[in-house]
């Protein structure tokens, strides 16, 4: 996130006309509640004076200001639809003259943002008190975008940032639809226990896969070739990727939707998982074992479709009856198994960072390591529900 407001510059440098304070929204007036909230709190992170003067939040929208003197106290609020409440930052400005930027750490409120399903166009209000005297109130007119809406790279000029790690953040292994997914899993009878790689079988992972499969797939939830793109540059690119109970209620999954589900459930029962991005598709994989040294993939695209015939059972799947294995979608989750390998063999040679973000393999434990965490919409949505009806 820093990367961010850094390359595109938190704030333009100050003009005589800017009355010695300016805003800058990061990027182009469009704000993205989605990158703040896949944030870890920094609050632990070492930081010099500057840092811990300016403020806690991300730069993405901030405010560069003069100091009048030495000395002089300062204190920004910011007010927008969807915080929990006005963000502000306090500050002593040490040196005459010294252009300071300040970035207010904006508390998105979840509950707020799972409702809107489109960008809205509205008004961030910022408020400047100096010693304690009004020195005026500024209103920047934004689009706000909603939490279903990630943005993976930026464009400005002949600089950008890749952001590709934001859909680690809607891979939530802590979702309520994920105890679902493990509940319909667990009464197929494929596996008696979903243990991770604690029997150290490859055979025993890739049962445990394919029992999430076949929970997907009798559910009925089925590939939607919907097209999730949003925004295809020149400066920004987006896409939507709804969150969990959205695509666990609605039945349909894009490539991404299905891709984070799975990613979702691996991620609880203990397997590593992660997600590969080619152009215009996305796929999950996991590793068969805990040294991470043989992966598998999966097309999630085949999700409800229908299998070609399987000549014969596969090795993992012994002591279950021919027919039972068929019954329980053997063929379907075989058949993505092949053909997510053939995808990935296809663009191997491009995930090497420099294709990014065309190609890219977003390892979810990797991302969790650098501070991407999920958004936990369900589990606030879910906490949102039983408070309402204890009411």
């Amino acid at each position: 996130m820093g990367a961010l407001a850094l390359l595109l510059g938190a704030v333009a440098p100050l003009r005589a006309a800017d009355s010695d304070w300016s805003v800058r929204i990061t990027p182009f007036d469009q704000i993205f509640p989605a990158l703040e909230l896949s944030q870890a709190r920094r609050d632990a992170a070492p930081r010099s004076a500057d840092q811990r003067l300016a403020g806690d939040g991300s730069g993405l929208i901030a405010v560069r200001l003069r100091a009048r003197h030495a000395g002089e106290k300062v204190r920004l609020t910011v007010t927008a639809p969807g915080l929990e409440a006005p963000a502000q930052v306090e500050a002593t400005l040490r040196d005459a003259g010294r252009d300071y930027v300040l970035r207010p750490p904006l508390a998105w409120q979840p509950r707020q943002l799972i409702a809107a399903d489109a960008p809205r166009d509205t008004t961030v209000s910022f408020h400047l008190l100096r010693d304690g005297a009004d020195a005026g109130t500024r209103a920047r007119n934004v689009s706000l975008r909603p939490l279903s809406e990630a943005l993976y790279f930026v464009r400005d000029g002949a600089d950008s940032v890749d952001l590709s790690w934001i859909f680690a953040a809607y891979v939530d292994e802590r979702d309520a639809v994920v105890d679902r997914v493990l509940a319909a899993a667990t009464a197929s009878g494929i596996v008696a226990a979903f243990d991770g790689y604690a029997s150290g079988s490859d055979a025993a992972v890739q049962r445990q896969v394919w029992a999430v499969w076949q929970a997907l797939a009798a559910h009925g939830i089925r590939y939607s070739a919907a097209d999730p793109g949003i925004a295809r540059g020149p400066n920004v690119f987006s896409q939507r990727v709804r969150l969990l109970e959205q695509i666990w209620t609605d039945r349909s999954a894009s490539c991404i939707d299905g891709s984070v589900l799975i990613a979702s459930v691996l991620q609880r029962i203990g397997l590593r998982s992660f997600l590969v991005l080619v152009p215009g598709h996305a796929f999950v994989g996991f590793y068969t074992s805990a040294a991470g040294h043989q992966a598998a993939y999966l097309e999630t695209t085949l999700l409800g479709a229908v299998p070609p015939p399987l000549a014969a059972l596969p090795e993992f799947a012994a002591g279950i009856d021919e027919v039972t294995a068929r019954r329980l979608d053997i063929a379907g989750y075989v058949a993505a198994l092949n053909s997510g390998a053939r995808r990935y063999a296809r663009s191997a040679a491009r995930f090497d960072r420099v294709h990014r973000p065309n190609y890219a393999v977003i390892d979810i434990a990797e991302a969790r390591a650098f501070g991407i965490r999920p958004f936990e919409a369900g589990t606030t949505a879910a906490a949102g529900a039983a408070e309402a009806a204890g009411r």
